[in-house]
């Protein structure tokens, strides 16, 4: 059995997705029905993560009615979790996709105050020194109210314990992690330009980008590319996968199933090509699928047979030298 992957969604929520065909603003439409999940960036990749055999241990920030009712869900669906419970209301997310794979999300922004914040810190340390794990992955946004610096405070106690943790967010959440010097972020690339400050559409300057991140002492950079797949870069290491062709479905959560793939290689032992496949892969058939990491395992592995992956770092023979 391998090490648990901690799944931290620090802004949770119940994801609701409506496939709406012949969606558009100010139209009325008629469908059966949608799809209700408890949702947030770390649930996506729990559920991932669970598909593809991994064991994945959910934990972030519930409260209220909703926060009851994702909760509940969770533990129907088999999914091992601790929650830290707050004082407040879990926000709602709503998913509308069209006939042609498009999806619109009106997303709530989540508040906490920042004791909240601070509970939660402390109940993830607190499970990180019990348990053996293999990964710690924050991934989403940080509500508001939490402390200015999140979640680079919850970075820093991780690695004094000795803990790899991932970072999966955007914005400020983002700059403050780079800052503190996780194990391993996996953002889109253009989260990463709007971090660090270059054209995301500027291949170059994205690998100058994670060299200097290498430099600067994170291990693991994935950028995320959409359909085009993602690269991954680590010391010495240019690899970038790609998927085959697909029609997507709803492509929500494919960034989640992305960063499951690769967490879950990892902690199977797994090189970085085989990680990135299967990530890439598990990016890709979700995309098959409405209502965010509901694929099927076997449709996964057709996928993964089909994905392919370049290494390049011959491209590049003077980068990646964390000196």
């Amino acid at each position: 059995m391998t090490d648990k992957i901690i799944c931290v969604t620090p802004n949770a929520a119940l994801d609701r997705t409506l496939v709406v065909p012949d969606f558009a603003v100010g139209h009325i439409s008629r469908i059966k029905g949608g799809v209700v999940v408890p949702g947030g960036k770390g649930l996506n990749m729990t559920r991932a993560v669970k598909i593809l055999g991994g064991d994945a241990l959910s934990m972030g920030l519930l409260g209220g009615h909703t926060g009851r009712m994702v909760a509940a869900m969770a533990q129907e669906a088999g999914y091992e979790a601790e929650w830290t419970w707050f004082d407040g209301e879990t926000r709602t997310c709503t998913i509308i996709a069209d006939a042609n794979g498009v999806s619109t999300v009106i997303n709530e922004s989540g508040q906490v105050a920042s004791a909240d914040w601070r509970a939660l810190v402390d109940d993830v340390c607190g499970v990180a020194e019990s348990q053996s794990v293999s990964a710690i992955c924050f991934c989403g946004s940080v509500p508001e109210g939490a402390p200015a610096d999140a979640p680079a405070d919850a970075i820093e106690r991780l690695k004094a314990l000795g803990k790899r943790v991932w970072i999966d967010s955007s914005g400020r959440a983002l700059s403050n992690a780079i800052a503190a010097r996780p194990f391993a972020i996996k953002v889109n690339a253009e989260e990463l330009a709007a971090a660090m400050q270059f054209d995301a559409q500027r291949r170059r300057e994205l690998i100058d980008a994670a060299t200097a991140l290498l430099n600067d002492g994170i291990q693991i950079v994935v950028a995320s590319l959409g359909a085009e797949g993602a690269l991954l870069f680590a010391k010495d290491v240019y690899l970038k996968a790609t998927p085959p062709r697909i029609q997507p479905v709803d492509p929500i959560a494919s960034g989640d199933c992305l960063h499951a793939g690769i967490v879950t290689a990892l902690a199977r032992g797994e090189r970085y090509d085989e990680a990135i496949r299967s990530g890439v892969a598990a990016g890709a058939v979700n995309a098959l699928y409405a209502g965010g990491a509901r694929f099927a395992y076997s449709h996964y592995m057709e996928i993964l047979s089909e994905t392919r992956v370049e290494n390049l770092s011959r491209q590049a023979p003077n980068k990646f030298t964390n000196s």
